[in-house]
């Protein structure tokens, strides 16, 4: 049996309910038809909104014993706060894919708990997320990429800042895919210093 795993940053209520008016901003901009079938974007359902630190994928349930272990003491990282305010898309050129937003001030903090969970897994043999660490909040990814339009009205939002967000645990995550959409399951939390 296999586990599908990742790492993320939860979003308190407050938080979820600004990004989700920022959504409303962008559907009624960009895909009128929102979240219906034949909308351009699949948004992120609000109680999935979370700022993933590492995805792991299809995990054999034998590390999963080795994983909870790695984690069973609190992070050295210290407690931060992040505040969203910097909305984008990836790629930054060219026809945007996803559409996301971070927090301008730069995510140095997130980073240190994303290296020190690196860290942990590879001392228990789990190989860790190869692609560059970059801090952000996916809020909605294009079925077919985005034209220069959209980049245009993407950038014309206005985001007024969301937050702070206080981190001060990092959950581990079981995702379950169907037709219906993804849904997750928390099974660690671990918290930080």
């Amino acid at each position: 049996m296999t586990h599908r795993l990742f790492f993320a940053f939860d979003l308190d209520e407050p938080c979820r309910r600004a990004v989700q008016r920022l959504v409303d901003e962008l559907v009624r901009r960009i895909d009128p038809r929102g979240p219906a079938p034949g909308g351009r974007v699949k948004w992120v359902e609000r109680e999935n909104l979370h700022l993933t630190v590492s995805f792991l994928g299809s995990t054999p349930e034998q590390r999963l014993d080795a994983i909870r272990a790695a984690l069973e003491a609190p992070f050295s990282s210290q407690t931060f706060g992040l505040r969203f305010d910097r909305l984008g898309a990836f790629p930054e050129r060219g026809a945007p894919r996803v559409i996301w937003i971070g927090d301008s001030r730069g995510t140095t903090p997130a980073e240190a708990v994303q290296r020190e969970l690196a860290e942990r897994l590879k001392a228990v043999d789990v190989p860790a997320e190869t692609r560059p660490f970059r801090a952000h909040l996916t809020l909605g990814r294009f079925r077919e990429p985005g034209g220069r339009e959209d980049a245009q009205a993407i950038r014309e939002v206005a985001v007024a800042a969301i937050g702070p967000l206080l981190i001060d645990h990092l959950t581990l995550y079981e995702s379950h895919l169907s037709s219906r959409g993804p849904s997750y399951d928390a099974l660690v939390r671990v918290a930080l210093k």
